[in-house]
């Protein structure tokens, strides 16, 4: 069930005109860890550097593109996983994480040029979005 707090979006709006940009002061309604994981991976994009954690047993390293949040109100992250097994076993990559699920998340201080990837902004599920980065054209 969608978390009001996030609100959705009105009939009348356009379907697409960029993302809902949230208020890094609406991150405080997460629990703590979460919000330390966030602040970690907002760090990693001021320059852009890859961040690598854990997540569904499995360390990945990822070029993070976008923190933002479901309709539901879920944190999430999407980004390019450059190193790491899923369980899918789909190698590298665009996907999303959702960051409460993300264990262990550190800068991995090595820098990647977002106009190398081939980033789209268009993305369903982040809904409100605290930061993007902006990638290569499609």
């Amino acid at each position: 069930m969608p978390n009001p707090f996030w609100g959705k979006k009105k009939t009348d709006e356009p379907f697409w005109q960029g993302p809902r940009v949230a208020d890094l002061e609406e991150a405080g309604v997460f629990d703590w860890g979460t919000q330390v994981k966030m602040e970690t991976i907002l760090d990693a994009m001021d320059w852009p550097q890859l961040i690598i954690f854990r997540y569904d047993g499995s360390d990945r390293v990822v070029a993070p593109f976008v923190l933002g949040v479901s309709s539901e109100g879920n944190p999430l992250m999407r980004g390019y996983k450059v190193e790491g097994v899923s369980k899918s076993g789909r190698g590298e990559g665009w996907r999303v994480f959702q960051v409460k699920k993300m264990e262990d998340v550190e800068n991995h201080h090595d820098f990647f040029y977002p106009e190398e990837f081939q980033f789209e902004e268009f993305y369903p599920w982040t809904f409100r979005v605290f930061k993007m980065l902006e990638g290569g054209t499609s």
